[in-house]
């Protein structure tokens, strides 16, 4: 009977996480970049989201946070959030994780010349500083879990922990302390030349110790995912053109790295895969941006012979 019931056991832990729902990026070209703001009618975080079930209090929920620190979301009024009401409960450890299906070259699909995953992570934090706190950790193709930081794959930008930002509950690198502002990160994939599909796994841990100090836990605002395509006639050149201000509410000016005049075609896409601006004779310093919803765009911009892309984020 012993062994019957842990045989069952571990079948239940094997499944918390088999049903498997990937965010496709690479191969379905009408629908290349998904957005998560939780406040959504249409959010569909329930069907690419999963929560560790093995957990027995597991507290990542979708919802509206009514605490002293988290108070809403990133787009009012919803957030995934560590429990909306109450703080973090002691020697806790709560995860869920997201896949992705990552092409290389070879196996793009229609879609064109694939060149990048990206994703957007925004979030908030408030936890005994280096005690308590929130982890990402990456896996490829069902690869061990490795923390994003130290992933040589994976570029990471922004407000992202260091090496040394060790949380003991879970002797991992991660987030913890208290964040007034929100904690934006950009994290990014190139594709392989010759590999086939890459699956990436992400997935968030939050951990607590034994003392119990009546904080709010982690709060993520929104998360953006997206298929970076570009036509194969053009060369990739990163010192094209510099944008600024980023983040921005109003004018995105652009000028030129190599201080020759810049004129080319100029487009503009937003995290639905929509193309919001398009100009084939664009030669000004900068773009209005003011009537743009919030939230992160592509920018690509070609003088006929080489091109560029880079992302910027309207407040």
């Amino acid at each position: 009977m012993k062994k019957f019931i842990t045989l069952i056991f571990l079948m239940a832990t094997l499944s918390s996480f088999s049903q498997v729902n990937y965010i496709n990026v690479c191969e379905d070209c009408s629908n290349l970049y998904h957005t998560f703001d939780f406040s959504d009618s249409s959010d569909s975080t329930s069907y690419f989201f999963i929560m560790d079930a093995s957990q027995a209090n597991n507290l990542w929920e979708v919802g509206t946070p009514v605490k002293s620190t988290f108070s809403s979301g990133y787009y009012v009024p919803k957030a995934l959030v560590t429990d909306t009401l109450s703080t973090y409960p002691t020697n806790n450890t709560s995860s869920f994780e997201f896949a992705m299906k990552h092409c290389s070259w070879s196996t793009a699909g229609n879609c064109g010349n694939y060149d990048d995953l990206l994703i957007n992570i925004t979030s908030k934090i408030d936890t005994d500083l280096h005690l308590d706190g929130g982890t990402i950790e990456v896996s490829h193709n069902g690869s061990p879990w490795i923390n994003i930081i130290e992933d040589n794959l994976a570029t990471v930008t922004g407000d992202i922990y260091a090496l040394t930002d060790t949380i003991a509950s879970m002797n991992k690198p991660g987030y913890s302390g208290t964040s007034s502002n929100w904690n934006n990160i950009n994290i990014s994939f190139h594709p392989e030349m010759n590999e086939l599909f890459d699956t990436i796994t992400l997935r968030f841990t939050f951990s607590s110790d034994m003392v119990e100090t009546n904080k709010d836990g982690w709060m993520i605002g929104l998360i953006q995912i997206g298929g970076m395509f570009q036509g194969l006639e053009e060369i990739y050149a990163s010192n094209l053109i510099n944008v600024f201000p980023n983040p921005s509410s109003n004018r995105l000016f652009i000028s030129s790295r190599n201080e020759s005049e810049l004129k080319g075609e100029l487009s503009i896409i937003n995290s639905f895969g929509q193309m919001v601006y398009s100009n084939d004779n664009f030669s000004s310093s900068y773009i209005d941006i003011s009537e743009l919803s919030e939230g992160l765009y592509i920018l690509r911009f070609s003088d006929g012979k080489n091109y560029t892309t880079t992302k910027f984020i309207k407040e």
